[in-house]
């Protein structure tokens, strides 16, 4: 594989608005440079890579359909196109398959995943359980896989592990942690829809602890972010936790203010 032609396509795929011309190059490569089963699986993961994060299921299902059908003997080969299938399945929101997968991936390989070589793929492999656990509700599953995951240094979303770890600690009655990991995840830099949501469930924690200016405060913060970033049922939660506030500060204009705008959206 020639070193400088990867490179490019690497830099297209980091590129954010460039990740389809990266598809091709990589498509080209595999191609064009893998003559052997191995190498013909390993380069289209990076193909798959790309159309996973522009959400190009379609393209991404016939990679990996192209992938299971090549006689793979490489073990880190295999193990890298499980880590693409399971990848695509949290893609296509399923989630229990998700965490079945990626739990089938680390009983499979420990011994690998603990060399300093694939630590990097161990966290991301470890940290996604966590995620989805905590989407389906089930709290106390996700929260100590993700308690390990702070700990991550390496290839993590540690702004994603902080909020995930915040709504596992609210649902579990944990109020101070909880606070602690959603403001720990917004100084990360979480993107809009997930500060949204951090703000939001940090108002609620503000709320009912009664400290009215501070949830205020959130709720407002939240309301700055640009409407396109916060989905519609989100919005119209802030604007409904925003008039009780308000209600308890005393504004009965701005109460009144918010419950129009929710009733509105």
């Amino acid at each position: 594989m020639e070193s400088a032609r990867f490179e490019n396509a690497n830099k297209l795929w980091l590129d954010g608005h460039k990740k389809e011309e990266a598809a091709r190059e990589f498509h080209a490569m595999a191609e064009e440079e893998a003559d052997y089963p191995d190498g013909k699986a390993a380069l289209p993961m990076n193909e798959l890579n790309c159309y996973l994060q522009i959400s190009e299921l379609d393209k991404a299902n016939e990679i990996m359909r192209q992938i299971r059908a090549l006689p793979v003997r490489d073990e880190f080969v295999r193990l890298i196109e499980d880590f693409g299938d399971a990848c695509m399945t949290t893609q296509m929101g399923k989630l229990e398959e998700e965490v079945l997968k990626f739990e089938r991936i680390v009983e499979a390989n420990q011994e690998e995943l603990q060399t300093s070589d694939l630590r990097y793929l161990y966290e991301q492999i470890q940290q996604r359980p966590g995620f989805a656990l905590t989407s389906m509700g089930r709290f106390s599953e996700a929260l100590p896989i993700l308690k390990e995951a702070v700990s991550f240094t390496i290839d993590s979303d540690p702004q994603l592990v902080h909020f995930y770890s915040g709504i596992c600690y609210q649902a579990l009655s944990g109020t101070a942690p909880a606070k602690e990991a959603f403001l720990r995840a917004i100084s990360l830099g979480l993107d809009n829809q997930f500060e949204a949501d951090a703000r939001y469930r940090l108002a609620i924690l503000y709320f009912t602890s009664l400290a009215f200016a501070q949830a205020k405060f959130q709720l407002e913060t939240a309301l700055q972010i640009p409407g396109q970033s916060v989905s519609t049922q989100l919005r119209k939660q802030i604007y409904q936790q925003m008039s009780r506030v308000c209600h308890y500060l005393g504004e009965t204009e701005e109460e009144q203010k918010y419950l129009k705008l929710m009733q509105s959206s």
